[in-house]
């Protein structure tokens, strides 16, 4: 192979990358969608058997969509069979630690994210089996993906005589040692004996011949750490011999984050075009071709991450037929907890999953859609799904992906005084609703009763003179929500903004806020008073029915103004507002 070869007639070769016993990694050029990617290749495939085990792992790859994994995006599968992955500078931590050991709050750092990879992969049914510094990519700013993850035919392995071991044999678990399979478990361990290396110098069973450090790995006899400081006590946790008393992915990445003191990863930049052609220069020379590097850009105000390549069309369709329930799974949440449907929660667009995850404690999956911000500039490329990652806010952890140029799909975790990984809980709902869009349009919800807001438009609610109670309020422009459920204003002369959309919820009682009546309706009314702003909701109750779950819930308007004005101004003016949105309502 050399530069300038093309494969598949699409992926042309630019610098080779890596090369070791096992493969060779190149970065190419995808001229199909002109943009930069890592192949790699293994040196030979023995055999049908191998090129099989080559189909069915790269598939299991391409399933997982976490920030902290390499992602798959393609293969070639013919004389040659090569692997399609993104591009990003950066280096193996095996390459970091050869310069000596880590701090401790950096390795933190690296072990977070990797955590969170893992527990990714084993909530998808994936072990990685070969969790090791040399399978650990960090960029410049640390951060750390996994890499590698389940694709055999090019994995560093050690096995025993009879076969059955698989992984590098510093970082194996001591029952894999012994010829038990690799687990969820094992991972956990050999991500354990990854920092302990990153952080000692070391990995914890030693080096030499792979046999001699089999032995030590079957007897599971850990050193104690030196260096470690706050991490000791995690280490020997995830280090422990016996499978069932080391914590999982969810308790290790929390552990990680305190030690790493509240860190919050940096967000991955979003894959870009190939510069223009100058001068040839290597960006990295490395040993072994277990490296693959991501694609560098410049900093982003909003970061979208990932691509996916979805089907010819419009995969939404007509707006108020979508069935935001369609891109949920609820076998893929089970893992988390007891999952309950709700698609009579909040507004026409969205869809919940609820999930148990411990007595009395629920999160709250919301998946909804949303029509994208008019006055931000945005430009989808046909052909590709981006997914924008925000950090955890609180009680929250929220993905947006962008479905088509009209319409974002929000995907939001939420849980009261959280304890739950909500940011992981996210992750495996957005690869759900990936998964979903891959196939095509949504399927068409069923109709909605006669009566229902659903058939009313938000936006056509009000005349000017009814929103003249706002000073300054811009009737004339206002910003429309999806599926006409959602209006918003703005004030032209105050920091004001209103909000009118269509919602369902339970009954409403004096916890919905102090009942009234507005034009016949039932109504309630909510103050909220911040340190710099003040708000008011007013909920217009317009017809009561029975949920899926025999449940009485009710459909309502809800009007809310916000700004900086006391919230004792705006309930007056929201009130006027829902007065004449009740007094518009059909009786």
């Amino acid at each position: 192979m050399r530069t300038g070869d093309v494969i598949a007639s699409r992926y042309r070769l630019e610098d080779e990358l890596g090369s070791g016993s096992n493969g060779v990694v190149w970065s190419a050029f995808d001229r199909k969608l002109k943009r930069l990617v890592a192949l790699k290749r293994p040196h030979s495939l023995r055999g049908e058997t191998e090129r099989d085990r080559f189909r069915r792992e790269a598939e299991n790859a391409a399933q997982v969509y976490h920030p902290n994994v390499v992602s798959v995006f393609d293969t070639v599968d013919g004389d040659d069979c090569w692997l399609v992955m993104e591009y990003l500078p950066s280096r193996s931590l095996d390459k970091i630690i050869e310069h000596g050991p880590l701090a401790p709050e950096r390795v933190a750092r690296i072990g977070v994210q990797v955590a969170s990879a893992l527990r990714a992969l084993h909530v998808r049914g994936v072990v990685h089996r070969d969790v090791k510094p040399g399978n650990i990519l960090v960029s410049e700013n640390d951060l750390a993906k996994l890499g590698d993850f389940g694709i055999a035919v090019w994995r560093d392995v050690t096995l025993t005589d009879d076969g059955r071991i698989s992984g590098t044999a510093a970082y194996v678990a001591p029952e894999v040692a012994n010829g038990r399979p690799a687990t969820a478990a094992s991972d956990v361990f050999s991500l354990g004996a990854a920092l302990f290396a990153a952080v000692e110098g070391a990995p914890p069973f030693g080096t030499g011949h792979p046999e001699a450090v089999l032995a030590r790995a079957r007897k599971g006899t850990i050193p104690p750490t030196r260096n470690a400081g706050p991490l000791a006590p995690v280490l020997d946790d995830m280090l422990r011999t016996r499978p069932a008393e080391r914590p999982g992915t969810d308790e290790v990445a929390e552990r990680l984050r305190e030690c790493a003191g509240g860190w919050e990863p940096p967000v991955a930049p979003p894959p870009v075009a190939a510069p223009a052609r100058g001068p040839r220069r290597r960006v990295y020379r490395l040993a072994g071709a277990a490296v693959v590097l991501l694609v560098i850009a410049a900093a982003v105000t909003i970061p979208f991450l990932h691509q996916e390549t979805p089907p010819a069309g419009d995969v939404i369709g007509e707006p108020r037929t979508a069935d935001p329930c369609a891109l949920t799974d609820q076998q893929a949440m089970r893992p988390f907890g007891e999952v309950e449907m709700q698609n009579d929660y909040g507004g026409f667009e969205r869809c919940d999953l609820l999930i148990a995850v411990g007595p009395r404690r629920q999160v709250d999956i919301a998946v909804e859609f949303s029509a994208p911000d008019p006055d931000v500039p945005r430009a989808v490329q046909p052909g590709r799904f981006d997914v924008q990652v925000n950090p955890r806010n609180g009680d929250e952890c929220d993905r947006a992906v962008r479905a088509t140029q009209q319409v974002d799909v929000w995907i939001t975790a939420k849980q009261k005084d959280a304890t739950a990984d909500l940011c992981g809980m996210a992750d495996v709902a957005t690869q759900s609703v990936l998964d979903k869009l891959r196939h095509g349009q949504l399927p068409r919800r069923r109709p909605f009763e006669p009566a229902s807001l659903a058939n009313f438009d938000a936006c056509g609610l009000f005349n000017g003179s009814a929103l003249a109670a706002v000073p300054g309020i811009d009737a004339i422009h206002p910003r429309v929500g999806f599926g006409n459920w959602k209006c918003e204003w703005h004030s032209t002369t105050e920091k004001t903004d209103l909000q009118v959309k269509f919602e369902r919820n339970e009954k409403m009682t004096a916890v919905s806020g102090a009942p009234t009546q507005l034009a016949g309706h039932e109504a309630y009314v909510m103050p909220t008073e911040g340190k710099t702003s003040g708000s008011c909701m007013v909920r217009v109750v317009h017809r009561a029915y029975v949920d899926q779950h025999g449940r009485a819930a009710v459909e309502h308007v809800t009007v809310e103004l916000i700004g900086k004005k006391p919230a004792k101004d705006y309930c007056a003016m929201a009130t006027a507002i829902g007065r004449a949105a009740a007094d518009a309502l059909p009786s």
